[in-house]
C-alpha cells in the first residue's frame, strides 16, 4: 500500500508514458473554459474561505431539512387532468355531493357473521368514535348497515313520538299512548320500548341515541321496520361474511386525512368486540391507497439509500483505489444534500411535494454527484501526470471537466424542468426535486472538491495503492479500451447497423405493450389494496371504480332537493337510455337509486338514500356500472358511447360531465402522451441548442439526443420483458416518459463527457480518428465507472416494495448501464469515425466550423 501523506511533500508523479497514448490537455479555450478558469483560481486562492461558507450553509440549513417531511403530502398522485370532462365532474361531485368524493375512505370489516351482535356493536362504536370527527366538521358523513337500520328506527321513532306528544302533555300518557299502539300493531313489539322511552325523550338528538342503541342490538335479518334490501345489499355482503362502512372526510381535515387514526380505532375495537381471529378489517378508498403507498415507499428508502451508498462507496474504492477520495467524495454528496433538502422544504411551503420528489432527488444527487466527483479528481490526476503542480492541476481539472459538468448538469436541469409543465399533478413534484437538488450538488462539486485538492494536494488520494498512476492506459481496463477501440474504427459500419436492427425488436414490443395507471395494480401490498381487492370481490370492479355523470338541473327538474313530477320523467328517460348503451351493466340515479326504478312513494319515503343522486343546489348524479375492465379499450369505448347519450341533451335533464375510473384514466392517458412529446421536444430543443453554441456542431447534438432515444427503446423494452413477460406484473403508462425525461438529462453526462473530450483532442493538434480512439481510452474508465455508479444509485429503487418504483429503478438502471457502456465505448465511436470531418460541421461558421479536426496544435 502506497500512502502519499507519508512523504515530506507531494509524490512526484509518475513519468509520462512515451507511448503515445496520452496528450497533456491545452490551455482553456472557448468562453466557457475561460470563465472557469478565472473562478476556478479564486478559488484556488481562497480554499479554507469556500470550505467555510459551506459549512455555514450547512449549519443553518441543517434544523430546516430536518423538517422537510412536515410539507410532504400523500395526495400529490392525482390522474385527474385540470380542464377536462373528468375534473370537472370532480369538481362537482366534491361540492354537491362530498360524501361521495374521492376523499370517501370505507372500512371493510371481514368476518363469520356480519351481521351477528360482536359485527353490530363494532359498527356502532365506530360510528360513535367518527361523531367526534363529525362534531369538529373534520368528517362529513358516514354511512354503513348500522347507520341505514338506525336512521330507519329513528324516522320511525320520530313519528311516534310526534303523535305521542300531540295525544298526551305528560310523561305516563305518551307511555300509554305508545301502548295503544303496539296493541294496535301499528307499532311492532320488538320497539314498544325504544318507542316508550322516544314517545318521552326530550330533543330529536335523544331519539336518535335510542335508534341507535335499538340497531345495533336488533337482529338485522329479521328487522322489525322495512329497509330498503338494495341499499344493505350495497353494505353487507350476499354472504354475509363482509360489511362496508364509509366515512367521508371534508377540506377541514387537511390534504392528508388520518387514515391511520381510522385504521387503528376499526382494529382496536375489533378486538374490543372479540370477533376472533378469523375477522379482519381493512380501510381503503383512493385516500387510502396513496397513504399507504406513500408510507411504504418513505419505509423502503432507508434500505434503498443504505444499499446505494455500499455499491457507490465500493465502486469508489475500485475507481480511485484509495481510501479518502470515496470518503470525501461522499461527504461532499452528502452535504449537499442537506442543503437541497432545506431549499425543498423552502419550496414545499408554495407547491406541492411528495415523498417520490424527496426519493427522485436522493437518488439522482447521488449519481449526477459521484459522477462529477469522479471525472473532476480524475482530470486532477491526469494534470498531476502531465507535470503539473498540485494547485495548477487543480485549476486546470475544475476548466476542463468543469465544462464537461456544467453542460451535463444544464441538460439534467432542462429535463427536470420540462416536467413542471405537464398538466398531469404527479409529474411535477418530481421535477421539482432534480431541478433543485441537481444546482446544488453542481455547485458542491464544483467549489467543495477543487478547494479539498488544492489543499491536500496528493494527499486527496491518501490510504490507496498507486491512486497516481496512469489508470486510463495502463493495466487491463486501458488494454480493454483500446481493443473497444479498435474494434470500432474497423466495425464502425457493421456496428451501427447492428445496433440500429437491434433496436427494432425492442421497438415493437414496446409498441405492442399495453400499459395501465390502475392504482391497485400499481400499489405495494398494503391494508388498503387488501381491502380493494375484497370489494371488487365482492361487489365487482364497477362498484369501487364507476363511471359517472354529473351536472346541475335544467330549470324546472329539481326544486328543494327533489325531483319535479317533470324531473322524474326526463331523469327516468335519461337513465334508461343510458342503462341500454352496449357496455353498460346498470345505472343508478334519482329515479333508479340501486339500478331498479323506484315508484313515486318510494322516491317519496327514500330520504337521504336519494342524496347519492340529486342535490339540493340542483346537481344530478348518475352512476353507470360497466360490463368491462374500468382500464380496458372496451370500457373507454362505452364510455365514449355514454358520452354521445349525454351529450344529446334531448331530455332536457342537465348538461352531465363525465368522470369515474374509466373517463379519468382515458384523459390522463391522453394528457400523458401529449405531454411527454411536449417535454421531450422541448427538452431536446434546449439541450439541442446549448450543445450546438458550446460544441459548434450540428450532427454532434442531434446524434446525442438519437442515441438516448435509443438507450430508453433498449431499457423500456428489457423492462417490458422483466416485469410483465416474465413476472406478469402490469407496466405503469408512465414508464417511457420518465426514463425519456430523465435520461434526457442523465444520459447526456456520458456523451459530454467523451465528446468533450474528442473536442479538446482536437485542438490539440490530433486527427478525428486519433482524438476519437484516444478519447475512447481517456474517457472509458470514468464514464463506466459512473455509468455503474449512477445504475447502481437509480438501480436500487428496484428494491421498493412500490410496483411503479420497482420499474423506474429497473428502466433507469438499465437505460444508464447500456447507455455508459455498450452505446458510449461501440455505437458513438462508430457514428464519430462514419462522420469524420461532419461531426464538426455547422452551418454559418464557415471553414473553421467544418475544420475542427485539422487546427493545429497549441
Amino acid at each position: 500500500m502506497t500512502n502519499p501523506t507519508r512523504s515530506a511533500g507531494p509524490p512526484a508523479p509518475p513519468t509520462p508514458p512515451d507511448d503515445g497514448t496520452r496528450v497533456p490537455p491545452g490551455p482553456a479555450r472557448g468562453a466557457v473554459q475561460r470563465v472557469l478558469h478565472r473562478f476556478a483560481e479564486r478559488l484556488a486562492r481562497r480554499p479554507k474561505t469556500v470550505i467555510l461558507a459551506w459549512a455555514v450553509i450547512i449549519a443553518l440549513c441543517t434544523p430546516y431539512a430536518l423538517g422537510l417531511d412536515s410539507v410532504l403530502t400523500d395526495q400529490g398522485a392525482s390522474k385527474v387532468v385540470p380542464g377536462t370532462s373528468s375534473a370537472r365532474a370532480d369538481e362537482l361531485t366534491k361540492k354537491a355531493f362530498p360524501h361521495r368524493s374521492e376523499r370517501e375512505v370505507t372500512v371493510v370489516v371481514e368476518a363469520p357473521d356480519v351481521r351477528g351482535a360482536q359485527a353490530r356493536t363494532l359498527f356502532a362504536d365506530l360510528d360513535a368514535r367518527i361523531a367526534k370527527l363529525r362534531s369538529d366538521g373534520e368528517v362529513e358523513r358516514t354511512s354503513s348497515a348500522y347507520t341505514l337500520y338506525r336512521d330507519a328506527s329513528a324516522a320511525f321513532l320520530t313519528g311516534v313520538r310526534d303523535r305521542a306528544r300531540a295525544a298526551a302533555g305528560d310523561p305516563a300518557g305518551r307511555r300509554a299512548f305508545v301502548d295503544r299502539e303496539v296493541a294496535g300493531g301499528r307499532v311492532p313489539a320488538a320497539l314498544a320500548g325504544p318507542a316508550r322511552e322516544a314517545a318521552t325523550a326530550p330533543g330529536a338528538r335523544d331519539v336518535t341515541r335510542i335508534a341507535g342503541t335499538f340497531a345495533a342490538q336488533a337482529d338485522w335479518r329479521a328487522f322489525p321496520l322495512p329497509v330498503p334490501g338494495d341499499a344493505v345489499s350495497r353494505l353487507v355482503a350476499d354472504d354475509g361474511r363482509t360489511a362496508l362502512a364509509s366515512v367521508s372526510y371534508t377540506d377541514k381535515a387537511g390534504a392528508d386525512p388520518d387514515v391511520e387514526w381510522l385504521r387503528d380505532t376499526a382494529r382496536a375495537l375489533l378486538a374490543d368486540t372479540g370477533l376472533g381471529k378469523d375477522a379482519q378489517v381493512h380501510v381503503t378508498g383512493e385516500l387510502a391507497l396513496i397513504h399507504d403507498t406513500y408510507e411504504k415507499a418513505e419505509a423502503d428508502n432507508a434500505l434503498m439509500e443504505s444499499v446505494a451508498y455500499v455499491i457507490i462507496f465500493v465502486i469508489l474504492l475500485v475507481f480511485f483505489r484509495a481510501l479518502v477520495p470515496a470518503i470525501l467524495t461522499l461527504a461532499v454528496i452528502g452535504l449537499s444534500m442537506n442543503v437541497s433538502q432545506a431549499a425543498l422544504h423552502l419550496l414545499g411551503e408554495q407547491v406541492t411535494l411528495t415523498q417520490f420528489t424527496v426519493t427522485i432527488m436522493t437518488f439522482v444527487m447521488l449519481g449526477a454527484g459521484v459522477d462529477y466527483s469522479m471525472l473532476l479528481s480524475s482530470r486532477y490526476r491526469q494534470e498531476r501526470l502531465a507535470g503539473r503542480e498540485p494547485r495548477e492541476a487543480a485549476v486546470h481539472a475544475t476548466v476542463h471537466a468543469g465544462e464537461s459538468m456544467l453542460l451535463a448538469a444544464v441538460a439534467v436541469a432542462l429535463a427536470f424542468g420540462a416536467t413542471l409543465l405537464s398538466p398531469v399533478d404527479w409529474i411535477p413534484p418530481l421535477g421539482y426535486g432534480g431541478l433543485l437538488g441537481i444546482p446544488i450538488v453542481l455547485a458542491a462539486a464544483l467549489t467543495l472538491t477543487p478547494c479539498l485538492l488544492v489543499l491536500l494536494g496528493d494527499r486527496f488520494f491518501a490510504l490507496g495503492r498507486d491512486p497516481l498512476s496512469d489508470l486510463e492506459h495502463r493495466g487491463a481496463m486501458g488494454r480493454h479500451l483500446r481493443r473497444t477501440a479498435e474494434f470500432a474504427r474497423r466495425r464502425k459500419m457493421w456496428i451501427v447497423v447492428a445496433f440500429l436492427a437491434a433496436t427494432v425488436p425492442f421497438a415493437l414490443l414496446v409498441a405492442g405493450n399495453r400499459s395501465t395507471s390502475d392504482p391497485v395494480a400499481l400499489s405495494p401490498a398494503t391494508d388498503s389494496r387488501d381491502g380493494f381487492e375484497t370489494v371488487a370481490r365482492q361487489w365487482g370492479d364497477a362498484a369501487v371504480m364507476p363511471t359517472i355523470a354529473v351536472g346541475r338541473a335544467d330549470p324546472g327538474v329539481v326544486r328543494d332537493g327533489r325531483l319535479t313530477d317533470a324531473g322524474r320523467e326526463k331523469v327516468a328517460r335519461l337513465t334508461e337510455r343510458v342503462a341500454a348503451v352496449p357496455g353498460v351493466a346498470s345505472v343508478d340515479s334519482a329515479t333508479h337509486p340501486f339500478g331498479k326504478p323506484w315508484s313515486q312513494q318510494q322516491l317519496a319515503e327514500g330520504g337521504t338514500l336519494l342524496d347519492d343522486y340529486v342535490a339540493r343546489d340542483g346537481t344530478l348524479r348518475f352512476v353507470v356500472a360497466l360490463d368491462d375492465d374500468p382500464y380496458s379499450k372496451d370500457a373507454a369505448a362505452t364510455v365514449t358511447r355514454v358520452e354521445r347519450v349525454v351529450d344529446q341533451r334531448a331530455d332536457g335533464v342537465a348538461a352531465l360531465e363525465i368522470g369515474g375510473t374509466t373517463q379519468v384514466d382515458r384523459q390522463y392517458g391522453d394528457a400523458l402522451s401529449s405531454s411527454f412529446w411536449q417535454m421531450v421536444v422541448l427538452v431536446s430543443v434546449g439541450v439541442f441548442v446549448m450543445l450546438v453554441i458550446t460544441l459548434r456542431s450540428l450532427f454532434v447534438p442531434l446524434r446525442l439526443i438519437a442515441t438516448i432515444m435509443l438507450s430508453n427503446v433498449w431499457a423500456v423494452g428489457l423492462t417490458v420483458l422483466i416485469f410483465h413477460h416474465w413476472r406478469g406484473e402490469a407496466i405503469i403508462d408512465d414508464l417511457p416518459i420518465f426514463l425519456t425525461v430523465l435520461m434526457m438529462g442523465l444520459g447526456m453526462d456520458y456523451e459530454i463527457f467523451l465528446v468533450t473530450r474528442v473536442r479538446d483532442l482536437l485542438r490539440g493538434g490530433l486527427s478525428q480518428e486519433e482524438a476519437t480512439l484516444r478519447a475512447v481510452v481517456d474517457t472509458g474508465r470514468v464514464i463506466n465507472a459512473a455509468g455503474l455508479v449512477m445504475a447502481g444509485s437509480l438501480g436500487t429503487m428496484a428494491l421498493s416494495s412500490t410496483l411503479m418504483l420497482q420499474e423506474y429503478g429497473a428502466g433507469l438502471g438499465l437505460a444508464v448501464l447500456l447507455d455508459a457502456t455498450v452505446i458510449r465505448m461501440l455505437f458513438v465511436p462508430a457514428t464519430l469515425l462514419l462522420l469524420r470531418k461532419y461531426n464538426w460541421w455547422l452551418p454559418g461558421f464557415g471553414v473553421r466550423g467544418r475544420r475542427l479536426d485539422k487546427v493545429p496544435a497549441g
